[in-house]
């Protein structure tokens, strides 16, 4: 079972998703759910956001399952698996002989969806002629399948689309068309990172391992040791749920391949060491994630422990940090184009002034969970203290952040 102090809900075991929910639901998302509850009674076209491997396809399977529409087909068309000559067959289907190859007729995905849910996932990956039809459909309710002169078809299905790309800036970029955005961006949940809903970490870990042991028709581990999921959840995701899923697989691999009954803590550990990281996320999407965990924070505080707008300049610490440790502090301030504060030397009290900042918020997010507990104060206090100017040694800057709980 989870800590005290979590707040995730964790359903009965068994996949009972596209009726009771999610089987894990923290803080974060329950809010979310409940604007997808009172979605799934609507028809119009819903918009699902959020990193990959969030669970938007879950999440659309199970508005699928609590709506009107449940009994009927619920038909998933990932883009991402379609080449773009081939996106508007597979959506609105084909006729014998409507193009080479097409040896047989075909209905599309939106036929086969008939009264029930089609899910366009990876929506952003669209091509431009296909985005037209799709405008027609979501415009007029119509379709033509390819090499079918007859009159089109009336499309009965609800229209669930999902991405993990900002819309509104492949249009500004000249990717997306307008007009279709202004029809998707209808209805819209965004499905938060699991580094967002750590609640939710050790909850997902033990469904995941007892599901792998009920795949597994009874075999090998069926729990989840209390310091493993501990492991699990200090750890950061940025593969979210599906990344988590790999590394509970391979856990649970590994365990059973010591004929444990239990997945321990080493074992998560070596699973953990085994993950490898392929793509490399940028500076940008880094300052954006860590702002998102600020605003979670700064909501979830009491009004009196939270930071201050000038706290937000806190970023000049933790660069001169970094840039300090690979040069002499006057080159580092230099790099960013202080030369006039090293020429009037004062670079030795504005290194100090930002580094007390830097310390300051790492002690707000050290505290949270005991200021959140007992005193929403503290924290804040030594916030300003850091902001109103040094008190007693500063503390020796530490390279690693362990303690925070930002996961970068």
């Amino acid at each position: 079972m989870l800590p005290a102090s979590s707040s995730a809900e964790i359903s009965p075991s068994g996949d009972r998703s596209a009726i009771d929910g999610p089987p894990v639901v923290g803080a974060r998302m329950r809010p979310v759910l409940d604007r997808l509850s009172a979605f799934a009674r609507l028809s119009e076209t819903l918009l699902l956001t959020g990193p990959t491997g969030v669970g938007k396809s879950r999440l659309a399977r199970w508005v699928h399952g609590v709506s009107a529409r449940s009994a009927a087909p619920f038909v998933t068309v990932d883009l991402l698996g379609v080449p773009a000559d081939m996106q508007l067959a597979e959506l609105f289907g084909w006729k014998k002989g409507a193009f080479t190859g097409a040896v047989s007729d075909r209905p599309g995905a939106v036929t086969r969806a008939a009264n029930g849910t089609l899910f366009i996932d990876e929506i952003d990956k669209l091509s431009r002629a296909c985005q037209a039809g799709l405008l027609r459909l979501l415009e007029e309710r119509q379709y033509r399948v390819l090499g079918d002169g007859r009159d089109d078809l009336l499309c009965r299905a609800r229209i669930v689309v999902g991405t993990n790309v900002d819309l509104g800036a492949a249009v500004d970029a000249g990717a997306f068309r307008s007009d279709l955005y202004f029809r998707l961006n209808v209805l819209v949940a965004e499905i938060p990172a699991l580094d967002e809903r750590r609640d939710e970490i050790e909850g997902w870990a033990r469904f995941m391992t007892a599901r792998r042991h009920t795949e597994a028709r009874g075999q090998g581990p069926a729990t989840l040791a209390d310091a493993a999921a501990h492991i699990l959840a200090e750890a950061p995701w940025p593969g979210n749920l599906r990344q988590l899923d790999n590394v509970v697989r391979r856990a649970w691999a590994l365990a059973y391949a010591e004929r444990a009954t239990s997945i321990a803590a080493p074992v998560v550990r070596l699973a953990l060491a085994q993950e490898s990281r392929p793509t490399r996320t940028t500076v940008i999407e880094l300052l954006e994630r860590a702002a998102r965990l600020l605003v979670e924070e700064q909501l979830r505080r009491s009004s009196t422990g939270r930071l201050h707008l000038q706290d937000l300049d806190v970023f000049r610490g933790f660069v001169l940090e970094s840039a300090s440790r690979r040069l002499e502090l006057r080159d580092a301030i230099a790099l960013f184009g202080g030369e006039s504060t090293v020429s009037h030397r004062n670079y030795t009290r504005a290194f100090r002034r930002a580094r007390d900042a830097a310390v300051g918020l790492r002690a707000w997010f050290h505290d949270a969970g005991k200021a959140a507990a007992s005193a929403p104060d503290a924290a804040a206090s030594r916030m300003d203290a850091h902001r109103d100017g040094p008190v007693g040694i500063v503390p020796d800057f530490q390279p690693d952040v362990a303690g925070t709980n930002i996961a970068f």
